[in-house]
């Protein structure tokens, strides 16, 4: 029997294995459903991103049930399949969120959870590779710091907003994301920084560290009461792990599937699949997403998808080869800023990023648009819309059902059609509109509130931020601020599952920053 059992080696799992085998006395075993790509190519080299998702070797890429508030669309998404997890196919954006997402958590029940309480811990992770700052750790694995690439549109971009009225921020991970900025990335140095190759580079050197890679779990052991550790199949055959406290870490879309399959969830879905209820809690409810709307011009300037050949992908390649720079070094979002969809908010709700591509549908498919563009979009920071995650049935193997509703609440609707007239303005403001050329999507400005509803309706997509499934908080919540599962003993989740609601951005480092403090209070009980 070990000490510890890590379903998934994500942002959060690898975290909770790095830190507590940090105790030589403490024996974990981290279980993993995909490989070990660390030294992969397309892993290691920012601009591989592109190539991973929806990539089974290296995505979960599940498809979602239809959504009739997009026009019944199903949407893929995504999340790492591998050491590392999403941190290892992510657009690593470096995003803590506003400072009011963790005062909103402790409103819910999450008590212990307050800015003042995660700002310690999103300093413990971090390893900033710029000025010191109070506001930025430079002794934890994570490397953060600023673009290897800068394109020759951000100057311009910037002023656009600033000229819209936008103020120019110089930092954003004080809790305040109002603004426009250049985004810091976990890709300093032109190479992915995932927990893999940051937190688990020294940890798996330790020998009380078991890595177990192309293992999927089955489901948490329970015997009367406790958890004793998991299921797993490993090439086809079934074993049991036991171990004293068992901690659930796959992410959004799976931790419920496993809490599920172990009969822990809604207790007449989970009788109808035949499988027996140990706790009847609303395990899957609560999916949260962010949900968006893009915009993209022609320019006259060369951009990142124009030229583009294999001539331009092989000149780039060879160039992060050997001096880790170029485009390929780059996480593709290059700016950030955060806007107030209604004058009278107190903080920012949309979230903006610049990108210096643009994509073509010439042919029917997406494609790298032949000619220059770039594409600015955003999304609701924190979206009223919900869905589910359930079951299909009891086998391990079987994905799990997203019923979403993207734009079910029409709040969400009402946010994004005030940033898509912002948008329109934004691409005719100087020094930005001097360079803009021709129109590439929307291919014509919607005329009314009406046409602007069809068009996100019609088009919009989520930013792969999945959260809320097991949320934390009050007696109506699936964990309590311990995060452990109620009425289970031994048993915790830990990862963007137990978000109560969204933070203000993209999940990684605040979900990094979940485990930090989920393992210091792993510890605290030890001693």
């Amino acid at each position: 029997m070990v000490d510890y059992v890590i379903a998934g080696s994500g942002s959060a799992g690898a975290v909770l294995a790095t830190r507590l085998t940090e105790n030589p006395d403490v024996k974990v075993i981290l279980v993993e459903a995909g490989k070990d790509r660390s030294r992969n190519l397309f892993v290691t080299m920012p601009a591989g991103s592109y190539a991973m998702m929806g990539n089974k070797i290296f995505d979960w890429s599940i498809l979602a049930e239809p959504d009739p508030s997009i026009g019944g669309r199903r949407i893929n998404w995504s999340g790492g399949k591998m050491l590392g997890g999403s941190s290892s196919i992510n657009g690593m954006v470096y995003v803590r969120g506003n400072r009011d997402d963790y005062t909103r958590w402790v409103e819910a029940g999450a008590d212990g959870w307050g800015w003042p309480e995660m700002l310690p811990y999103f300093l413990k992770a971090e390893n900033y590779q710029g000025a010191p700052s109070q506001w930025h750790g430079s002794h934890g694995p994570l490397k953060v710091g600023h673009q290897n690439a800068r394109h020759e549109l951000v100057d311009a971009v910037i002023g656009a907003f600033v000229n819209n009225g936008v103020p120019h921020r110089e930092e954003y991970c004080d809790g305040d994301q109002y603004g426009v900025y250049e985004n810091l990335t976990t890709a300093p140095g032109g190479r992915r920084s995932s927990t893999a190759v940051t937190y688990l580079a020294e940890a798996r050197k330790r020998p009380n560290l078991t890595i177990m890679t192309e293992t999927t779990v089955d489901k948490v052991l329970i015997s009367e009461g406790r958890a004793t550790g998991l299921r797993v199949i490993r090439g086809g055959v079934a074993s049991d792990i036991m171990a004293r406290t068992t901690l659930v870490c796959a992410g959004a879309l799976n931790s419920p599937a496993i809490l599920m399959r172990s009969g822990i969830g809604p207790a007449q879905a989970l009788s109808a699949l035949g499988i027996p209820v140990v706790a009847d809690l609303p395990v899957g409810q609560n999916l949260q997403d962010h949900c968006g709307l893009t915009y993209s011009k022609l320019v006259d300037v060369p951009t990142y998808n124009s030229p583009f050949g294999p001539w331009t992908i092989g000149k780039n390649l060879l160039r992060w080869l050997a001096k880790k720079d170029g485009p390929m070094s780059s996480a593709a979002v290059q700016v950030m800023a955060g806007l107030r969809s209604s004058p009278e908010l107190p903080e920012a709700d949309i979230a903006v990023s610049f990108i210096p591509l643009a994509i073509g549908f010439e042919k029917g498919k997406p494609q790298m648009h032949k000619q220059p563009g770039i594409t600015i979009g955003g999304n609701c920071m924190r979206p009223d819309s919900r869905g589910e995650i359930r079951l299909a049935s009891s086998d391990p193997h079987a994905a799990p059902i997203i019923d979403h509703r993207l734009l079910g609440d029409e709040r969400d609707v009402r946010r994004l059609i005030a940033f898509g007239k912002f948008l329109d303005r934004l691409f005719r403001t100087e020094p930005l509109a001097s360079h803009v050329v021709a129109d590439n999507f929307p291919a014509e400005t919607p005329r009314d509130d009406a046409e602007w509803e069809a068009l996100i309706r019609a088009t919009s997509g989520i930013g792969y931020h999945a959260a809320g499934t097991c949320r934390m908080g009050g007696a109506d919540a699936v964990l309590d601020p311990q995060l452990r599962v109620r009425g289970i003993e031994g048993l915790r989740v830990v990862d963007a599952s137990v978000m109560p609601s969204l933070v203000s951005g993209n999940t990684n480092a605040a979900t990094i920053a979940i485990a930090e403090r989920a393992a210091e209070l792993l510890s605290q009980v030890r001693r």
